[in-house]
């Protein structure tokens, strides 16, 4: 794994170009315009095979367009050798613009995953090597070479205990297999020694210790003989070592993935209190805290919707028979629905309150990330806070992918404090620095247009609507706009 990244080869201008239509393609994917997003996050996956986020969100995209129903893999007929068949002698980057294709219909696809898995590595993309292996195990963790690839995958990045349970999956495949005991006994070494247990030099100590160890099989099973499941073995190692951090974070890791944020909360919080608030706990727990909020936030409305069409058939039900048996139920459902829409009330305020607490935190212990003061930023110009939200603004417009939108936030920022002057030349300059393909390049150009409508300078307005209704004439009232311009600036 020597082979050196790609990154150097995508320039900023192509990496911002990337980052315009991913932001594009995020918002589709909220509207659920899937098949529209999938072609964004195409783009950016092909363009960018080594960015971890675009590979994320491709996949997050193309389970919520197939409702998060898993399929068999499609190739897995073939043994396991379907794409990687088929793609054999190809460059990686064909192998991962075939594995896009591909993964359009099935995203658990696990052969497909794999690889455009190993293109990556023959990129030297190491790190998303790794997601994708991650992501073929999630499709198929029953199976034995899918568990064997990414188990070595994440023993090169000492992800010890994730690598521990792949090997335990393979000796579940096969359970007198060599190969897989072996696996699990050397990662148990490593997992030791890199801990810092042990000096390097008392590695036969380690060695020794592990010959001891019960056999794969005993490991795997309960008192009674009866196979233990992966959550269920994770447990019992909890059970014998219940200070050893590693098992809460691979359990928190494992739900947090499966969407039960519920119970990787559940494993954070005890993460956190055995790390004594590590800041990198706290912060995996309150993005957890957030990410349950968001998913209660994104499925009460339908279930209030629900409750309400239901009582609303019960009460005309009893309208007609007027009997007890419906009376009472309709008083059920009606009870859920006051409730559900008392929980909908809150739950808003507790979602942005608790993506507040997150923003902060992290804010605090990663002062360099352009990033995170940007989303920061976003939050205070929500809430009104404009002249906090100006200086974390100014700070995220040093990273080259969010200059533009940084600009046109200032923009907005500057206006809403009467700083008109400011706002437009930060208008302007986002104008330049914004892809035409962004809504933002839209929005800038509108308010640019209004502002100089305001400031009575016409030319700069009659400049920008043209403009904005060059690349959209729908857009807003810009026609009517342009129409008041015309006769401002002949009169």
């Amino acid at each position: 794994m020597s082979t050196p990244s790609n990154e150097s080869s995508i320039s900023p201008q192509l990496r911002e170009k990337l980052q315009q239509i991913y932001a594009h393609g995020n918002k589709q994917m909220l509207i659920g315009s899937f098949d529209y997003a999938n072609d964004m996050f195409t783009q950016c996956l092909i363009g960018d095979p080594g960015n971890i986020v675009y590979f994320k969100t491709f996949l997050a995209n193309l389970k919520k367009k197939h409702g998060d129903k898993k399929k068999k893999g499609m190739l897995s007929f073939l043994g396991g050798t379907g794409i990687s068949k088929a793609l054999v002698g190809k460059k990686p980057d064909q192998i991962i613009k075939a594995g896009a294709d591909s993964l359009k219909s099935n995203p658990w696809d696990a052969q497909t995953l794999i690889a455009m898995g190993g293109a990556n590595e023959e990129l030297g993309n190491h790190e998303v090597a790794v997601e994708y292996y991650r992501a073929a195990v999630e499709a198929e963790p029953g199976d034995y070479e899918v568990n064997r690839i990414c188990a070595q995958a994440l023993r090169e990045i000492a992800a010890f205990d994730e690598a521990l349970a792949c090997a335990a999956r393979m000796l579940k495949a096969k359970p007198a297999d060599q190969i897989a005991d072996k696996l699990r006994k050397d990662l148990t070494i490593e997992k030791t020694i890199h801990k810092g247990k042990y000096a390097m030099g008392d590695s036969q100590q380690v060695r020794d210790t592990v010959s001891q160890m019960k056999s794969p099989q005993a490991e795997d099973e309960d008192v009674m003989g009866r196979p233990l499941t992966y959550i269920e073995q994770v447990e019992k190692r909890i059970k014998k070592n219940p200070n050893d951090i590693a098992n809460f974070i691979e359990l928190a890791q494992y739900f947090y993935q499966q969407g039960n944020y519920a119970e990787s909360e559940r494993y954070y919080i005890e993460a956190v209190r055995i790390s004594k608030n590590e800041p990198d706990m706290v912060e995996r727990l309150l993005d957890t805290q957030k990410q349950k909020l968001a998913s209660q936030l994104q499925n009460l409305p339908d279930e209030v919707k629900e409750y309400k069409e239901k009582a609303l058939k019960l009460k005309e039900q009893f309208e007609k028979h007027k009997t007890a048996e419906i009376r009472n139920e309709f008083y059920k459902i009606k009870e859920a629905y006051d409730q559900g829409k008392k929980a909908l009330e809150t739950l808003q305020p507790d979602f942005d309150a608790k993506n507040m607490e997150l923003a902060r935190h992290r804010i605090k212990y990663h002062p360099n990330h352009a990033g995170y003061h940007y989303e920061y930023g976003i939050l205070l110009q929500q809430i009104g806070e404009v002249k906090e939200a100006i200086a974390e603004f100014q700070h995220a417009k040093a990273d080259v992918t969010r200059k533009g939108d940084c600009l046109f936030a200032l923009g907005q920022c500057f206006e809403q404090i009467q700083q008109t002057k400011l706002a437009m030349t930060h208008y302007q300059e986002a104008i330049e620095e914004l892809a035409d393909t962004s809504d933002n390049k839209k929005e800038a150009l509108y308010l640019a247009t209004k502002l100089a409508i305001q400031l009575e300078d016409y030319a700069k307005a009659e400049k920008y609507g043209h403009q904005l209704a060059a690349i959209d004439f729908s857009y807003k009232d810009i026609g009517e706009l342009l129409d008041k311009v015309a006769q401002k600036h002949h009169n």
